[in-house]
């Protein structure tokens, strides 16, 4: 009852202009950390899946989990992951695993722009149906860049790493979405401060 009474607060406030108590210093600190996670975990997740463990096919994995978080809070919170956050992630990727530069950025990118621009829609759909529409959106981007690092290596690159970077994105992403669905209502909303 108590948090119901301190959402409707909340909503006031954000419909009605007037004074409203400014933040301690330890409430803006909340604030910002709050507003940090999504990079500051996709950040970590980057540097963990770069570092030299006996990991399968870590390089294989790491896209497609960057590809997820990028899609999901593009959707439900693109304060929190601007493009110049997403920006910097793919160059990142693409110095730390030595890939053909530019591609994880234009991959990346292309994600956040369709994540940014349909967000509105989005929201309001299914889970399945933005399931659907990542599922969509994977197939097209993995195929380009399969196709863009085979142009770059002048050899046809092997079929299985698209096929199982695709796979590997679209079966991974419902497992994500829960976790970032319950970190979008605690632990990164900074409107909790």
């Amino acid at each position: 009852m108590i948090n119901k009474e301190k959402h409707s607060e909340r909503q006031i406030h954000k419909r009605i202009p007037g004074i409203r108590p400014s933040l301690s210093r330890f409430q803006r600190i909340d604030y910002f950390i709050r507003w940090l996670v999504p990079m500051g975990f996709t950040l970590f997740i980057i540097l963990f899946l770069s570092v030299r463990l006996n990991i399968p096919g870590r390089n294989e994995l790491l896209l497609p989990i960057v590809s997820a978080f990028v899609y999901f809070w593009s959707i439900y919170r693109p304060t929190s992951m601007p493009a110049i956050g997403v920006f910097f992630l793919g160059l990142l990727i693409d110095l730390l695993n030595f890939s053909p530069p530019g591609i994880a950025i234009f991959i990346l990118l292309v994600i956040y722009g369709i994540g940014i621009s349909q967000r509105f829609r989005l929201t309001r759909y299914s889970f399945l149906l933005v399931w659907f529409i990542f599922s969509i959106i994977v197939v097209g981007v993995f195929f380009i860049q399969w196709l863009l690092i085979s142009v770059f290596s002048l050899r046809m690159f092997p079929v299985s790493y698209f096929i199982f970077e695709t796979i590997f994105a679209i079966g991974l992403y419902p497992m994500l979405s829960i976790i970032f669905t319950w970190a979008h209502r605690t632990i990164a909303d900074p409107e909790q401060v």
